[in-house]
């Protein structure tokens, strides 16, 4: 039987997603039973929408203090990812002002999530401008809560830095489309590069090739105190030592 994987996101600007496409590609390609799903955001106080309506950088404002005290909103899973049965689960977790997206934490709060991941293994993969430790650990100590078993997990970074990424995002957000320039300046094209989604595939085929038993099994150690680090500019390997 072929080993069922999940890949469970959240996405806004579609930058997560295309992560979750590319692990999905490559575990299918390793004869796994791969299933996407997206969390759904359906909190009415927060209305995210692209490109930039005249009220979205107002609701991105209102939900700041949320996120930044870990509250939760309103989304929605299918009952049915739910109640199937996986042998591993990928969590992909954008990183909103250094920590995960309020989906996310919503999702890991949830009944549902105990449903899903006790007695199950998962990975984390956190997709973010330049600062992804908070997202990455925290999504970890969460899902463990819930009663799964960590295995490993992954930081796939966006070009340009922090600061120069920004720039980006706002161009981004305003025109749901990479232009190139930003009040006249040249900006780095918005999201994960090529390099990273490269590194995103070596993820999921490590973990594609460990769940078929090809290699070593997987490990359940925790992620230690200080991050082990492999990094390039595009992503961070966060091993379980």
């Amino acid at each position: 039987m072929k080993p069922r994987v999940l890949i469970l996101y959240y996405t806004f600007t579609n930058q997560t997603r295309r992560v979750a496409e590319a692990m999905s590609e490559v575990l299918g390609e390793l004869d796994c039973d791969v299933e996407e799903c997206t969390i759904e955001f359906i909190d009415q106080r927060y209305r995210l929408e692209l490109p930039d309506k005249p009220k979205l950088l107002r609701t991105i404002m209102s939900l700041l203090p949320a996120q930044l005290r870990g509250k939760t909103g309103a989304i929605r899973v299918p009952e049915e990812v739910l109640k199937r049965d996986y042998d591993l689960i990928c969590i992909g977790s954008p990183t909103w002002w250094f920590y995960p997206a309020m989906p996310i934490v919503s999702f890991l709060e949830s009944p549902g999530a105990r449903q899903l991941l006790e007695n199950k293994r998962f990975a984390v993969f956190a997709v973010c401008r330049a600062i992804w430790w908070h997202n990455l650990r925290q999504v970890k100590k969460m899902a463990q809560k819930q009663g799964g078993t960590f295995v490993d997990g992954a930081a796939f970074c966006f070009d340009g830095g922090y600061i120069r990424s920004e720039l980006s995002f706002i161009s981004y957000l305003k025109n749901d489309a990479d232009l190139g320039r930003f009040w006249g300046f040249k900006i780095y094209k918005f999201g994960v590069s090529d390099e990273g989604i490269a590194m995103a595939k070596e993820f999921a085929r490590e973990l594609g090739s460990r769940l078929l038993g090809t290699v070593s099994r997987f490990s359940s150690s925790a992620i230690p105190a200080q991050p082990h680090e492999e990094h390039s500019h595009a992503g961070v390997r966060e091993t379980a030592i």
